[in-house]
């Protein structure tokens, strides 16, 4: 194995006669603007439906009791009826939709 005498990227560093390892100075960070006294936020009508809808969905129940109820009192009376073709059209739908 040969091993290389150069510098590489040090090689700036010994030139101007700093030492590895010690802070280059910084130029200053530009200094925040304080905020001003009275400023409003106003949300479009869109904005607040847009709001309330994404809370009222995350507030609502997982399982819908009613269909529930629903479907299970027309499997009781033999009255549920549902095409192959109906679900099968779902199914499709919903593999598409979940891509």
């Amino acid at each position: 194995m040969k091993i290389d005498s150069t510098l590489g990227p040090f090689q700036e560093i010994k030139k101007s006669g700093e030492q590895p390892g010690t802070a280059r100075p910084t130029a200053p960070e530009p200094e925040a603007k304080p905020e001003k006294a009275g400023d409003v936020v106003q949300l479009s009508e869109r904005a607040r439906l847009a709001a309330r809808a994404t809370e009222l969905a995350h507030a609502a129940p997982e399982v819908r009791q009613d269909k529930v109820d629903s479907l299970r009192d027309q499997l009781n009376s033999g009255t549920y009826n549902v095409s192959g073709q109906v679900v099968a059209e779902a199914l499709i739908r919903k593999s598409i939709t979940e891509v």
